[in-house]
This record gives C-alpha cells, sequence and structure tokens, in this order.
C-alpha cells in the first residue's frame, strides 16, 4: 500500500471508531425533529424527490420499530403509508396500513387505516376481491363510521370499470346541470 493510500485508510478508521465510541442513543425527540426536518425537505419542494420520499418511508418504519409503544408510531407509520400510495407502492402501503391494525389496535384512527387499505388494494393493485373483503370488514368492524357507508358504496362500484364510471359520473354531472339551467330558467 503506498503512503497517502495508508494514510487516507488510518484516517477513515480513526474517523469510524471516534464516531461510533461518542454516539449517544437517539431520543424519541430528537428523531421526532429529525422527522421533521426531512418532512419539510420532502413535502416544501415543488419536485419529488423519490429518493428523498423512500428515505422518509424509512425513518417512519424505523422511529416505528424503535419505539412500539409510542402513539406518534402510528401516525407515522400512517404517514409512510401514504407516501408509499403517493409513489404507487400500493403493496408496501397495505403493509403498512396491516403493521398499524396489528400493532396499534385501538388507534384513533384505525377506520381510516382499514377504509384506506381497501381503497388501496382496489385502486393501486386492482384486486377486486381482496378490496371487497377490506371493505367488508371496515363495514363489520365500524357500522357506524361514516366510512361504512362509503365501504357500501364501493362494493357497488367494484362491478364497473373505470370507464363505466367515469359514464355514470359525467351522466349524474350532465343531470345536475341540466336540473341547475331548468331551475334558472323558470325564475
Amino acid at each position: 500500500m503506498n503512503q497517502p493510500m495508508k494514510y487516507l485508510f488510518l484516517f477513515a478508521s480513526a474517523a469510524l471508531i471516534l464516531s461510533c465510541g461518542g454516539a449517544k442513543e437517539e431520543t424519541p425527540a430528537d428523531a421526532q425533529a429529525r422527522i421533521r426536518a426531512m418532512e419539510d425537505s420532502v413535502f416544501q419542494t415543488l419536485s419529488f424527490d423519490e429518493r428523498k420520499a423512500r428515505a422518509l418511508i424509512d425513518v417512519y418504519k424505523a422511529y416505528a420499530t424503535a419505539n412500539p409503544y409510542d402513539t406518534v408510531s402510528a401516525e407515522y407509520l400512517f404517514r409512510a403509508a401514504n407516501v408509499a400510495k403517493s409513489m404507487h407502492d400500493g403493496e408496501q402501503s397495505v403493509k403498512l396500513y396491516d403493521r398499524i391494525a396489528r400493532d396499534f389496535p385501538s388507534w384513533k384512527r384505525l377506520p381510516d387505516v382499514l377504509y384506506l387499505k381497501a381503497f388501496t388494494i382496489d385502486s393501486e393493485l386492482g384486486n377486486k376481491g381482496e378490496a371487497e373483503m377490506a371493505y367488508r370488514a371496515v363495514i363489520e368492524a365500524y357500522p357506524s363510521h361514516p366510512f361504512a357507508k362509503d365501504a357500501q358504496q364501493m362494493i357497488k362500484n367494484l362491478q364497473y370499470t373505470d370507464e363505466q364510471l367515469i359514464e355514470m359520473f359525467q351522466a349524474r354531472q350532465d343531470s345536475i346541470e341540466a336540473a341547475q339551467a331548468t331551475a334558472a330558467q323558470t325564475k
């Protein structure tokens, strides 16, 4: 090994030893501050940086793993699932929704989690049968929640293709506009 390489190797080794030896364990408050900074970096720009978004998902998941009894962990996993969904990574999103349901069964936003899981299975993964089962789980678990009514409608819509749904919504919009025009003429 030549002289400059030897010094570079020694310097890198010393830096590694010093950085490992002096490291203190990150507190939840420190981790939350780091997460907020990363969120700002990802969400406050006009251009989407997939690398930063994936890093943010990893930090959310790491926080939840390190702090399994902190209710903020459920929120961070929920955010991670939403970031994954925005990246059209439906599989990861569904896994994260499942993790929330498993690890935080009494979390206040669990109806949202279950509904968004069903919606993701339907819209991102295109698995109509599994989506129907997931929508039915929302209805069974939270029959009086507004998402139960939405889930019932989504089950009805599963029989239609995207094109058919667009046609139906357009026909409904045309009907509303015609009724409004008629009402305006009769005034």
